[in-house]
């Protein structure tokens, strides 16, 4: 996280029939930071600086980037449900396209606890037995994913950030791409976010990022 300045998105609900008169943006709910970090730096992902080594002849860019969701307030609310970000890697004056040759993580994962025991009850000449039923299929706690990453070795990954049983969408949640750059030009990468919450009166409700200039096209090289 050092070096990553946040900036506040704002999140503008899509329009869909039924949508609430008083549907308005979000604000102070989802933040977005950046940085460019040294491509052979020690604490880069298992694996990257094995490929760098590989490849000494090409120009890449360690890009992370940070998603910060926060909690419902009573000013606003609505719980994050699902979410996702895009990146649009570009070289204007080339007909080539910078590639994120490695991304992470292709997925992180959090431990679910599995379906509980249930309770029999038997009725026999009177006598009534209670026992323990242990449903199919449980047992101990599963890897579900909360951060899946898309598009390595494409111009335009994804990740996708959700909720699940016992571990809500917030906090900060970091990704990165190895961008091999395309040389002796500007490379840009263009930056889309979207996100689904879920209200109790409303219920889901999918919004899309409003991002400034500032976060939105992010310069990797000039």
């Amino acid at each position: 996280m050092t070096g990553i300045r946040l900036h506040d998105v704002e999140l503008v609900p899509e329009r869909t029939l039924g949508r609430p008169a008083d549907d308005a943006p979000l604000r102070g709910r989802l933040t977005f930071g950046w940085d460019l970090l040294p491509v052979g730096h020690a604490g880069a992902p298992a694996g990257w600086l094995s490929y760098l080594s590989a490849t000494p002849d090409r120009e890449f860019r360690h890009l992370l980037m940070v998603c910060s969701f926060r909690p419902e307030t009573p000013e606003s609310r609505g719980v994050f449900r699902h979410a996702s970000l895009g990146v649009a890697l570009s070289a204007p004056e080339r007909d080539a396209q910078p590639i994120a040759r490695l991304i992470d993580p292709g997925e992180r994962t959090h431990p679910v606890p599995g379906p509980g025991t249930g309770v029999s009850f038997t009725v026999t000449t009177g006598v009534l037995d209670v026992g323990v039923e242990k449903p199919p299929g449980s047992g101990p706690a599963r890897e579900e994913w909360i951060v899946r990453g898309h598009g390595a070795s494409q111009p335009n990954p994804q990740w996708e950030f959700r909720r699940v049983k016992g571990l809500p969408l917030v906090g900060d949640h970091p990704v990165a791409a190895l961008v091999e750059l395309v040389p002796d030009c500007t490379n840009t990468a263009e930056v889309l976010v979207a996100a689904e919450l879920e209200h109790r009166s409303w219920g889901i409700r999918r919004y899309r990022a409003r991002l400034t200039p500032t976060p939105h096209t992010i310069v990797l090289a000039e």
